[in-house]
């Protein structure tokens, strides 16, 4: 028999016992750190519900979630006013969206896994919905796929084999979660994670297939190697190239379907810019030094590319990260939400290697 504390933590709320206003109020801040939301109920004739049952499954928290209609949106402003750097996958079991995710259109219906990068922009408009949410830490998907970035967006649609294999699994997962101990964590964990890994790496083969698109397994190896180097100074397609014995001519083919080295270079040192300037460890840093420290060049320069690939400024971005650190309440453990809470403590924000 084991022990209430050997469990894994939950979290969650019940409609049926609370007012309406407080179950907004609670629905708000449960998802503060995924979406701003609005327009809720609007299409609906009842006024606002919303149930929440969710699990810290060690490295990932999973859950289920009923709603009434709404809005979601991750703009720049949200992403850095939450600081954090998942990867989320839900299974849509009623309900669904559609929407725009980082540029392109997305539908979402019943039946369907969606996968999306909180990294990354998106809009969509949802009716009533019950839906599976898995919370994933980025790391977790860069050891086992080539372009973590082209999840966002990402459909596994119901009439495939990929999404009802997932859904049998996420069904198991959240009855068995209120029985898991700590100790069994890292297996199932491991378990779910490895077999989503592989039904999304299959999905992207095919989709590049239907492009014409090949991908060299020595991508991973390569990309791996330039998450490490990031603040290097001596990083640059030459040194990649010697350190792996290839030649200019195979080391930019290798990259020529993700857009070339040079841009991939830039977009992971933005990336980790954006981050730096989220992080509550680095409100005392000056920008110019977050643009040094991933070799972004001088302060005008890092400004276009930042508003280039994010919309806003570094300057908005860290008002914004500071106007959001600002809205936690004291004592809270840096998060008004035990979601919120969770999120931070299973992906800190990276510091410079």
């Amino acid at each position: 028999m084991k022990t209430v504390s050997s469990l894994v933590p939950s979290y969650g709320f019940s409609a049926e016992q609370m007012e309406t206003e407080t179950n907004i109020a609670a629905w708000r801040e449960a998802t503060s750190t995924f979406f701003d939301v609005d327009e809720l109920a609007a299409a609906d004739a009842l006024p606002f519900r919303a149930d929440v049952l969710s699990y810290a499954l060690g490295p990932v928290l999973f859950g289920m979630a009923r709603a009434s209609g709404q809005r979601f949106r991750r703009t720049a402003e949200t992403i850095v006013r939450s600081g954090v750097d998942h990867i989320i996958l839900q299974l849509y079991v009623k309900g669904s969206y559609e929407g725009v995710t980082g540029g392109r259109p997305i539908r979402v219906d019943a039946g369907d896994i969606c996968v999306l990068d909180l990294a990354q922009t998106l809009e969509t408009r949802a009716t009533a919905f019950e839906n599976f949410t898995l919370v994933v830490p980025r790391p977790m998907f860069d050891a086992r796929l080539l372009r973590v970035e082209d999840l966002h967006g990402l459909v596994l649609p119901a009439q495939g084999a990929l999404a009802p294999l997932l859904a049998r699994h996420f069904g198991a997962l959240f009855d068995y979660a209120p029985r898991t101990s700590f100790d069994e964590c890292q297996a199932v964990i491991e378990g779910t994670i490895s077999l989503v890994a592989a039904c999304l790496r299959g999905e992207l083969e095919r989709r590049d297939a239907d492009r014409n698109v090949t991908a060299d397994a020595s991508l991973l190896r390569v990309r791996q190697y330039i998450e490490a180097q990031l603040s290097s100074a001596e990083l640059s397609a030459d040194a990649v190239a010697l350190h792996f014995g290839l030649s200019r001519a195979s080391l930019y083919r290798l990259f020529a379907p993700i857009g070339g080295i040079a841009d991939y270079i830039r977009s992971r040192r933005l990336h980790r810019a954006f981050f730096e300037l989220a992080s509550a460890g680095s409100r005392q840093v000056r920008i110019s030094e977050v643009a040094r420290r991933w070799q972004l060049g001088t302060d005008a320069h890092f400004a276009r590319l930042f508003k280039a690939a994010y919309g806003i400024t570094p300057s908005a971005a860290r008002e914004v990260a500071l106007f959001g650190a600002r809205q936690v309440p004291p004592g809270g453990n840096g998060a008004a939400s035990p979601l919120s809470r969770w999120m931070r403590e299973i992906a800190p924000p990276r510091s410079a290697e």
